[in-house]
């Protein structure tokens, strides 16, 4: 009996250390969610305005603006569509990474096969995140193509983040300032401390 409570597997304690397999996703959900608003308000408010103004307008006038929020309103349909299939990818990666931390409840004990198999891939995940923080994403990728971790692994955040510092050092600044504008509202949640540091003129 001594045995088995100590062989037995407590599945809360280890999903206390993988909060961060879930919470990515979800915080990139909720950046396309308000990147879909962002996108369709403008459209919706200039379609109103040229609803509203349409009535004062001659025909041409109003035939134009049609053709105008017409133009806007494909241009809405194509960013929707974009935002669409990676929410989808999104939800494909939460259901992988639920369904990984799923099987550790339908395991009985830290002797069970199955226990030493859910590890090996955790190991190989975290293999994976060392390598894209070390910047071997070449490595990286092939490691998970390899270990077929699919869903488990974020890649393409990290290929993302390359590719913006290597335009850095390029001497280009585009895609970080466009990437500080995606994400203006978590920089100022997280540039708190690092600005009262600069006003108290501590080393950040």
């Amino acid at each position: 009996m001594a045995e088995y409570s100590i062989l037995k597997l407590d599945p809360d304690s280890h999903l206390l250390l993988e909060q961060p397999l879930l919470r990515l996703p979800q915080e990139l959900l909720k950046k396309n969610l308000k990147a879909a608003q962002r996108s369709i308000e403008p459209v919706n408010k200039h379609a109103t305005a040229a609803i509203q103004s349409s009535k004062s307008q001659t025909a041409a006038e109003t035939l134009a603006s049609l053709d105008a929020t017409l133009q806007k309103a494909q241009n809405l349909k194509r960013k929707l569509e974009a935002l669409h299939a990676e929410e989808q990818v999104l939800h494909s990666q939460q259901k992988a990474r639920i369904e990984h931390l799923q099987t550790l409840h339908e395991i009985p004990s830290l002797g069970d096969v199955a226990y030493d198999r859910w590890s090996h891939v955790r190991l190989d995940r975290l293999l994976v995140d060392y390598l894209l923080r070390q910047g071997f994403t070449q490595s990286a990728k092939e490691l998970a193509e390899e270990n077929k971790l699919g869903g488990l692994v974020d890649v393409g955040v990290f290929e993302e983040a390359g590719r913006i510092e290597a335009a850095l050092r390029r001497g280009e600044v585009k895609e970080a300032l466009s990437w500080c504008a995606e994400n203006k509202n978590a920089l100022k949640k997280t540039n708190v401390g690092l600005m009262r540091k600069l006003k108290t003129g501590k080393e950040c």
